[in-house]
């Protein structure tokens, strides 16, 4: 590979830059010096309407308004492809601090993140993409949508097929069409729901505001689940709804038939209070860059797609009170409770819930077990559904659900 970090290497990532189509399109607006402090120099991108003017080798004499610091080790590691801008500026996860107008750079977070993304191809020839993850295979069978009254709220849930149940909970500023792969794939033999939670998409908003805890939606997924008349079906989480099936199985350890927690872990303080309060202003911007960050590799552009236009389906304050719960789960005292089955399911391209946390959360849960896909990220059910179905269906197969 060539050098990187050297005078010339600023050059052409400017020059990157300057051709990237998507770049340029979000960044049309984007006036500011960006510095990077990389341990053995320093260089700047100035940036005046959307186009790289100039880059600086050492300080701007006019000083920086965002500036990016990291050993020069991160750097390398970024340019390797290990990391990225989301990944490397989370307290805890990453080594890149920044200062200066820090606002203007979480209000053009996908101009920042892309132009971490360029960094990547500056001078080098990218490795080839692995083989993508297999088509879905559909049922075939039909899915319904209906609402039900739950708690005095208006709420809306898909169905598709016969026998025994299996109830999917959805990821933060998510809603049932997360699962529309699963609905077509798990209902040959069973009979998958998939519900849009208080606030999400179809669902009606709670008259104090949207939930700001796990807990809460943990008790109105009680409430469903004894409304449609369920008995001891299975359960499937995601991501903030994969830490739910968690608590939802401590709390009722002899409710459920068996849990599948994706992407979840029993302990997640991994939401900054800053973060959130970009969100408020800016979330469909921020969550377009992030998401696409927590998908995998062999994640095919079409399914990267829907994760971004899925999670962009929700006002920014529903996203803000689901990553609240989020930031704020802690149920590691509970796990020994748990007495149903359970599978920790994780992509292996998801750097939000690390393997460590899964193995952790595994330790707490009695007779847990992982199983883990590759070239997968935070979104598996929608990146990867063929490989995820059948991890479900054979954990199902395996505790006699069928």
């Amino acid at each position: 590979m060539t050098e990187v970090l050297t005078p010339e290497w600023w050059d052409h990532l400017g020059k990157e830059l300057n051709g990237d189509d998507r770049w340029l399109a979000v960044s049309k607006w984007f006036d500011a010096r960006i510095q990077f402090d990389y341990e053995t120099g320093t260089a700047a991108l100035d940036v005046r309407n959307g186009k790289v003017l100039s880059v600086t080798h050492g300080a701007p004499a006019r000083g920086a308004d965002v500036i990016l610091s990291a050993p020069r080790k991160e750097w390398e590691s970024l340019i390797a492809g290990e990391t990225d801008w989301f990944k490397g500026t989370s307290p805890g996860l990453g080594e890149i601090s920044v200062t200066g107008d820090v606002v203007t750079a979480m209000r053009n977070a996908k101009t920042m993140w892309l132009t971490l993304e360029a960094m990547k191809r500056v001078d080098r020839e990218l490795p080839a993409a692995p083989a993508p993850s297999p088509e879905p295979q559909p049922s075939g069978k039909e899915i319904v949508g209906r609402y039900i009254n739950v708690n005095g709220i208006r709420t809306y849930y898909e169905e598709a097929g016969e026998g025994p149940a299996i109830v999917c909970l959805h990821a933060a500023s998510q809603d049932a069409m997360m699962y529309r792969h699963v609905l077509e794939g798990l209902s040959d033999h069973y009979r998958v729901i998939a519900l849009d939670a208080p606030g999400h998409c179809k669902s009606e908003l709670p008259a104090d505001g949207p939930f700001t805890s796990i807990t809460q939606h943990a008790e109105f997924n009680e409430a469903f689940m004894e409304a449609l008349g369920l008995e001891k079906p299975a359960i499937i989480g995601c991501s903030f709804a994969g830490n739910q099936v968690l608590e939802l199985a401590a709390r009722r350890p002899h409710a459920y038939a068996a849990v599948v927690s994706s992407e979840g872990a029993d302990y997640t303080p991994t939401v900054a209070d800053f973060f959130l309060e970009m969100m408020r202003t800016d979330g469909h911007q921020i969550v377009d860059g992030w998401s696409q960050s927590l998908t995998g590799n062999r994640t095919p552009e079409d399914r990267r797609r829907d994760v971004v236009w899925q999670i962009q389906r929700n006002p920014a304050e529903v996203m803000v009170g689901d990553l609240i719960g989020y930031g704020h789960f802690d149920q590691r005292d509970n796990m020994s409770k748990i007495q149903a089955p359970v599978l920790l399911l994780r992509g292996d391209g998801d750097w939000l819930v690390s393997q460590e946390q899964v193995e952790a959360t595994q330790s707490r849960v009695p007779g847990s077990e992982i199983t883990v896909l590759a070239g997968t990220g935070h979104y598996p059910m929608i990146e990867n559904p063929y490989e995820f179905n059948e991890s479900v269906r054979e954990f199902l197969h395996k505790v006699d659900y069928k």
